[in-house]
């Protein structure tokens, strides 16, 4: 995967799909069942919103619709956060991603396991991570991979 040398050989096997310039991958933390992350694929470290590039931008706008496409199609999420952090620089150095963070006023069940919003109305954080087994894990992937 020559284009994705800057994601973590880890994260690979979560990789929803990949684009010109952003790959999609599944956030271990599925509280928000659908959550994701956006990376973007050029390199570099401290990337800021503000700097990425028009074809950049109208890309990761066309990932975001589809996404939400596919989560509607899947969870119907009442809501969508959108998160440009640059956090945990020691990770990945600032690294420009998005999280995708799915909303729910409801329970939401998917491969026998209770996802619920337990913040719903309020900031996504603090919230207790949930990380479901990892069978569960690769069926919330491979759910949106067939759909992307």
């Amino acid at each position: 995967m020559e284009r994705n040398r800057s994601i973590d050989p880890q994260y690979v096997p979560w990789i929803i799909k990949e684009y010109r310039y952003w790959t999609v991958l599944l956030h271990e933390d599925q509280r928000y069942l659908g959550r994701a992350v956006v990376w973007l694929v050029r390199e570099g470290t401290m990337q800021r919103f503000s700097e990425i590039t028009e074809e950049e931008y109208l890309e990761l706008k066309k990932v975001m619709r589809e996404y939400e496409t596919v989560l509607n199609r899947l969870w119907q999420p009442d809501f969508m956060n959108y998160l440009w952090l640059a956090n945990l620089f020691d990770m990945h150095g600032g690294h420009g991603h998005l999280h995708l963070v799915p909303r729910y006023k409801d329970e939401r069940i998917f491969a026998d396991t209770s996802f619920t919003d337990g913040r719903w109305g309020k900031n996504y954080t603090p919230h207790e991570d949930f990380k479901p087994p990892e069978d569960v894990l690769i069926q919330i992937r491979d759910a949106l991979r067939d759909l992307m």
